[in-house]
């Protein structure tokens, strides 16, 4: 073949090559350009979705109100999340107003220089950031703020301010109730929070937000243009004023005494409202606080405080009544083949059912319930009691977590009956339930024998209004003939009159009550420690209020129910009837007031001024603390309080709240005999404040 004819083929091959390759070149063009002008839009959107999602809106939960329905127990606070998209604002504008943003956000958090906020923004732009974040926890007054300086005063689209709305559950009374009222977050919602979280959290609604982190999403629009979802209101049983005096009298009691924990609750006895619960427990660092319900969930043996529902089986079975002779046996008798022991060597061997009640004495109450209940075919009849009286149902508590109680029945637990189990749990032992379900089981005693479920919320709200009511609800009427609670409302009397509550009472009011101790490890090889309880209710003749007040892990010589948990109870009587009395004799609302008063003022001039404006009394103010008299023409002439520091005050007259909030603020100790005002105090006014110990003998 020529050489000319081999050098053109080789050149065509080269050629075809070459045309090849640029076709190729032509398609990659075309398919570059196709993607990123024409479909670019598109694509960009799908790579987009992968980090966009559906998210629920953060929505403002419902308060939870105190039983005047106006104390916030609990309440959303709002507060915004501030960032920013440097990209989306104007090169002219972004430039002549850096320096002034800078400066500004320097003042809004000094932490960085304006210098140093400058140079994030401009990095962010740099790079293309558009969620640079700005501030966390933001405030109204913090928004308004940051949302007028240089640059963000031009909004989201023209000045990239991004604030995104959030909410934070606050409990202004901090410890009051905690446990109950409950905690809100995402996992392991406990107390009303959880129990009522559908209406408290309201309609559910989503917005478009996009991932911009594992776990941090950002509203695609602006969610602060939306609505604002707000959940509905609760309305609980909790008394404020009642509910401040139990947790401080219960934290008073378990520090006093070393204990592991504690747990009290007020019930109105007519309706089973719960007025004030208290939990109180150790955390890692020895601090009491409200970190488990133990008034609700935690079950353990009774003690001594069950005894009422053997005696009551007795009485209604017509077995005994409280002059029946009982053996005591100098508080030490066999059963079967296990001793029982009394607390105490009292040396009596034969009293009466009233005395070994009143006394708490285990042989006494075992002996009488073992010769009526002791043989195989009276086992269930006494069962059945415990039954009957509602103590193996819950308590009707709007709370989850509440156990049943574990109440042995023969017929139920046959393998876990034994001859001895009927005298062990006629004084509270082999059975369990938590402290509401004991208490719930007194109310209907105090109740002449009318069993209330107990309730925590009355109503629910919309808007202020009130959307649904739930009335005091009757779970049965009688648990027993009056006949029998009497006699053992008398027995309870007897208690605190001559028993073991002799030492709480009281000169100024009567109660009634049971003292309880209870062993605890004594079935193992394990350290054994004490819990201390008693419950009652106040006043003995017409009953308001029931009460139970238990104290956990008690070590020592000091764990009985009267030496523990019995003084708890009595304070807590001592301060409600003060402060209820201390109001009556101040505003009495009964009959037509003609704006006339005849008496003496001693306290607070702040609540003294309120009370004379509603009243309308003509009153002179004079100061802080007021201690005024009446004038001739029905008005108040007040003068100014002496109240001094490191000088011990004159008290006379003074309500009980004031004369502990001055005497406290002064670094004194506070003892209390009787309720109503002050009528006279250990420590002499005008002495220097050496002794912090100070008794207020009142009214």
């Amino acid at each position: 073949m020529p050489e000319t004819s081999r050098k053109n083929e080789l050149l065509y091959r080269v050629y075809a090559v070459l045309f090849v390759f640029f076709l190729f070149a032509l398609v990659i063009g075309y398919r570059v350009v196709k993607i990123s002008v024409i479909e670019g839009d598109e694509w960009r959107a799908k790579k987009e979705q992968r980090y966009l999602e559906w998210r629920p809106l953060p929505t403002q939960r419902g308060n939870i109100y105190s039983d005047d329905g106006q104390s916030l127990l609990a309440t959303s606070v709002e507060f915004f999340e501030i960032r920013m998209d440097p990209t989306v604002v104007r090169s002219s504008v972004f430039n002549n107003e850096i320096d002034g943003l800078s400066e500004g956000l320097s003042r809004y958090n000094p932490r960085k220089s304006a210098a140093e906020w400058k140079a994030m923004i401009v990095k962010a732009r740099a790079n293309k950031s558009k969620y640079l974040l700005i501030a966390r926890k933001v405030d109204h007054f913090g928004l308004e703020e940051l949302s007028k300086l240089p640059i963000f005063k031009y909004g989201q689209f023209k000045g990239g301010f991004r604030k995104i709305r959030e909410y934070q559950r606050e409990k202004p009374y901090r410890e009051l109730a905690s446990r109950t009222i409950g905690i809100d977050r995402n996992d392991n919602r406990v107390g009303l929070e959880n129990s009522f979280n559908r209406l408290l959290r309201g309609e559910e609604k989503k917005t478009y937000s996009k991932r911009i982190a594992e776990g941090l999403y950002i509203p695609v629009f602006d969610p602060t243009e939306y609505e604002i979802i707000k959940g509905k209101d609760l309305v609980t049983t909790i008394n404020v004023s009642m509910q401040d005096i139990l947790h401080n009298e219960l934290l008073r009691g378990v520090k006093k005494h070393n204990a592991k924990g504690g747990t009290a609750a007020i019930v109105e006895v007519s309706t089973g409202r719960i007025k004030a619960i208290s939990n109180l427990s150790l955390n890692k660092a020895g601090e009491f606080g409200e970190f488990q319900n133990y008034a609700a969930a935690y079950k353990s043996e009774p003690g001594s405080t069950i005894k009422a529902a053997s005696v009551l089986a007795l009485l209604e079975d017509d077995y005994a009544n409280s002059q029946t002779i009982v053996d005591f046996s100098k508080g030490k008798k066999k059963f079967y083949d296990q001793w029982m022991y009394d607390s105490a060597n009292h040396g009596i061997s034969k009293s009466t059912l009233r005395e070994a009640f009143e006394k708490s004495s285990n042989v006494g109450i075992a002996s009488a319930v073992e010769d009526a209940y002791g043989k195989t075919d009276k086992w269930t009849q006494y069962a059945d009691h415990l039954i009957n009286f509602g103590l193996n149902a819950k308590t009707g508590i709007e709370i989850e977590g509440e156990p049943l109680p574990f109440i042995k029945h023969p017929k139920v637990n046959r393998k876990e009956w034994y001859r001895t189990t009927i005298p062990w749990m006629s004084h509270g032992y082999e059975m369990e339930m938590t402290p509401l379900q004991i208490l719930r089981f007194y109310n209907a005693i105090a109740n002449d024998g009318k069993l209330m479920d107990l309730q925590l919320v009355t109503d629910i709200k919309a808007n202020g209004n009130i959307e649904k009511s739930f009335p005091p609800k009757i779970n049965k009427e009688s648990i027993a003939s009056i006949q029998s609670i009497r006699e053992l409302q008398s027995m309870l009397e007897g208690v605190v009159e001559r028993g073991t509550g002799k030492n709480l009472k009281s000169d100024n009011y009567k109660f009634a009550g049971k003292t309880g101790t209870t062993k605890v490890g004594y079935a193992g090889d394990g350290e054994v420690d004490y819990n201390a309880s008693f419950v009652g209710y106040w006043p003995a003749d017409k009953p308001q209020y029931s009460m139970i007040v238990v104290v956990y892990g008690l070590k020592g010589n000091m764990y009985y129910g009267n030496q523990v948990a019995g003084p708890i109870f009595k304070r807590v009587i001592d301060w409600t009837y003060a402060i209820h009395t201390e109001q009556a004799q101040i505003v009495d609302h009964t009959g037509d007031f003609k704006g006339d008063y005849n008496g003496k003022v001693y306290g607070f001039g702040g609540d003294y001024e309120q009370i004379f404006d509603d009243l309308k009394i003509r009153y002179a103010p004079s100061g802080k603390w007021i201690k005024g008299y009446s004038g001739q023409d029905g008005e108040v002439l007040n003068g100014k309080a002496k109240i001094k520091k490191n000088v011990v005050p004159d008290l006379e007259g003074m309500g009980l709240r004031d004369a502990v909030y001055v005497l406290e603020n002064l670094g004194m100790t506070v003892q209390v005999d009787g309720y109503g005002k002050v009528r006279r105090q250990s420590v002499r006014p005008g002495q220097s404040i050496s002794d912090k110990e100070i008794i207020l003998y009142l009214n």
